[in-house]
């Protein structure tokens, strides 16, 4: 199961098309995201933004990172904000990390096919 938690409809919309996939499971906020996480099987992959509406992308991580079920769930952001993976790796379990603005397609789908 792949969680992308994005609270722009035109992004969903964009991973929608990209992912088509029946392992998907979508949320606008971070908090409906951590609810419906199940721990005896957690998600493969999460996908969120940074700058979500409510607790950030990175209180979202925070939070997954606070239950031993799911610590290693491997992260990947995608944001308006310039972010580096290589510093968020060891503290969030981001594995990647895009920029909306040039984010291609087939980059997304390399680590969802690595991860998930």
């Amino acid at each position: 199961m792949i969680f992308v938690i994005e609270d722009d409809r035109g992004w969903e919309s964009y991973y929608r098309r990209i992912l088509r996939r029946n392992d998907v499971k979508y949320f606008h906020d971070g908090v409906a995201a951590i609810a419906e996480m199940d721990f005896e099987h957690p998600p493969a992959l999460v996908i969120l933004d940074v700058l979500l509406t409510g607790p950030t992308g990175f209180a979202v991580l925070n939070e997954m990172r606070s239950y031993p079920e799911l610590m290693n769930v491997p992260a990947v952001i995608v944001s308006s904000v310039a972010i580096e993976a290589g510093d968020l790796a060891s503290k969030y379990g981001v594995v990647a990390a895009y920029d909306k603005g040039s984010m291609k397609p087939a980059d997304l789908l390399e680590v969802v096919k690595r991860y998930a």
